[in-house]
């Protein structure tokens, strides 16, 4: 296929997708891609990475710049694979240093550290997204969430675990010290774009 019937094509699915976009569906994926102003459709198809119209928030939700987008890329079908941490550059925010992460492991696995208390505290890969519209109501209640489907079931739950996480400043993970916690705005947001077109429409079919 040529570069520029590639790129019609993007430019097409991207059109197509917009128009059925909602305003809450487009909030919550500025939340998820860590934008401050609205999310550059085409470019995101692209590349295969999120990429904003105007600026990065450089710490979305008051934490250490890494914002959901950053380990649930579309070109990876909303997960993160081993060949796209190679390809970032050495200060993105996934490198964030002040957190329980192991770097080698994140490098060579693409395995992030998750901890639930009284519950995990282990090394896992990132889930994909991409079939959340199958698994969850509208509601935002799955069948199962996570790589082992051993996690909460709904979505809103799972964001704010994911939050405390991998966005936090330090392994305290206090809130509103080290991170913001989701507000039920956020929560209804970023449900309302997990479970749209926008995440079930962008899968590895359109990378590069």
């Amino acid at each position: 296929m040529g570069q520029q019937t590639r790129i019609l094509i993007l430019t097409f699915f991207a059109a197509g997708i917009a128009s059925c976009a909602t305003p809450i569906e487009r909030i919550g994926q500025q939340l998820f891609a860590g934008c401050i102003g609205e999310v550059d459709d085409r470019a995101t198809l692209e590349t295969g990475l999120f990429v904003c119209k105007e600026a990065r928030d450089p710490a979305p939700f008051a934490g250490n710049g890494r914002a959901c987008g950053d380990c649930h890329v579309p070109r990876d079908n909303f997960g993160l694979s081993v060949k796209t941490i190679a390809d970032l550059p050495k200060n993105h925010p996934l490198f964030y240093a002040g957190l329980d992460e192991d770097p080698e492991l994140l490098r060579s696995h693409g395995l992030v550290h998750v901890i639930v208390p009284g519950q995990l505290d282990e090394f896992r890969q990132t889930p994909k997204l991409v079939q959340l519209q199958k698994l969850c109501d509208d509601d935002g209640n799955c069948d199962a969430l996570g790589l082992n489907g051993d996690r909460v079931s709904n979505l809103c739950a799972f964001s704010i675990q994911a939050v405390s996480n991998h966005m936090a400043r330090s392994v305290s993970r206090a809130p509103d010290k080290d991170f913001r916690p989701l507000s039920e705005k956020d929560c209804e947001a970023l449900m309302a774009y997990m479970l749209s077109d926008l995440v079930a429409g962008q899968d590895e079919r359109t990378s590069p």
